[in-house]
């Protein structure tokens, strides 16, 4: 079949599936808005429409006006699926497209922030929503979030994505035996709140040997977290690696006692599947997206958001006890991802949905 994705270049999700699909051997294609280098997508067909730099940070309303150049390409390509990821900004100038096959996937924030805190992001997602003929979300409160927005949820699915298994496992897995290792893998963005783990860090700083922090990721507030680690004295502790691949990511997990993700939302924490499938021990935001796969006290804990004292008690408390604690979380999180969180499994799914949507 031809596919034809919607989504901001840059993005991670947007190459692995772009890449994915192609390597099933269909015809992909992918417009964006912004320039990316084809040895990204190798063998994807890549159609840019130069616009102004997406805001991480939302508001790039400017994209809509773009809609008559993105209706023509699509034209020109005809594909079979239309598939805008990003629900707010891809998502609504994909809408104004009208192709029969269109296709929304939601990532997050753009349904659990933007979509519940705005009146007009919200009345720009029920009308995405109303011209997709499927729609994705990747987790249970994305999907209740949907369906306060008045949506048909006949087309609504919810399609986690998932660790490729290949590169997330612990078949390498070694501690080190001098160090105790807590590991972040989230982006220097204020949703992942980085400030919440460093400040837990100088609380247990003391009370733990041979602590060391890596901080695995980029964004905006790197020179900020980095002068918040030099004034709480954690500068030998803490190590900024900036952005890295996700075999350096598997391969520091596979060293690590202690994964921590302390974000204020997200829609599906693919880090923390990453984790899980590395087999460490996992501390998580009590958010509804992680409790999707920690259970409090069984397979990890989680803790509230921007309570640092809690979050360095439970650090401690892993520390004291790792080998119990760990022991019984692993078999437990070796399932759960088997289960639901393997990527090329998950978009099998969406493969199939794609055929019945051509078909009918």
């Amino acid at each position: 079949m031809r596919i034809c994705y919607f989504a901001f270049g840059e993005s991670f999700h947007t190459l692995r599936w772009c890449n994915h699909f192609q390597s099933l051997g269909h015809e992909v294609h992918l417009i964006t808005f912004v320039p990316i280098s084809q040895e990204a997508c190798p063998d994807v067909q890549i159609h840019v429409i130069p616009a102004s730099k997406a805001d991480v940070s939302g508001g790039n309303w400017h994209y809509i006006t773009k809609f008559l150049k993105v209706r023509r390409l699509v034209k020109s390509i005809k594909p079979n699926i239309f598939h805008s990821l990003y629900a707010t900004s891809y998502g609504v100038t994909g809408a104004l497209v009208g192709h029969k096959n269109y296709v929304i996937t939601a990532l997050g924030s753009d349904l659990l922030i933007s979509g519940r805190n705005s009146r007009i992001y919200r009345k720009a997602l029920q009308f995405a929503f109303r011209k997709a003929k499927w729609i994705t979300v990747m987790s249970q409160e994305m999907y209740d979030v949907t369906r306060e927005m008045g949506t048909d949820m006949s087309k609504v699915d919810i399609v986690p994505f998932g660790i490729d298994p290949v590169v997330f496992n612990s078949d390498s897995r070694a501690l080190p035996d001098n160090e105790f290792v807590i590991t972040s893998t989230r982006n220097l963005e204020t949703i992942y709140n980085i400030p919440h783990l460093i400040r837990a860090v100088a609380i247990v700083k003391d009370k733990i040997p041979n602590l060391k922090v890596n901080i695995m990721g980029f964004g905006r507030l790197k020179d900020e977290l980095i002068a918040l680690t030099h004034e709480l004295g954690l500068s030998e502790l803490v190590t900024f690696w900036g952005e890295v691949n996700r075999y350096q990511i598997s391969e520091t997990l596979n060293k690590t006692h202690i994964f921590v993700s302390v974000s204020l939302s997200d829609g599906n924490n693919i880090s923390l599947n990453e984790a899980m499938a590395c087999d460490a021990f996992c501390i998580a935001t009590n958010i509804a997206a992680n409790r999707e796969w920690i259970t409090d006290g069984e397979n990890g804990f989680l803790v509230e958001i921007n309570d640092v004292e809690g979050l360095a008690s439970r650090i401690m408390e892993t520390y004291t006890n790792y080998e119990a604690f760990h022991k019984k979380a692993s078999p437990i999180n070796k399932k759960v991802i088997e289960e639901k969180g393997i990527w090329a499994n998950n978009m099998k799914v969406v493969e199939q949905k794609y055929h019945e949507m051509i078909n009918n």
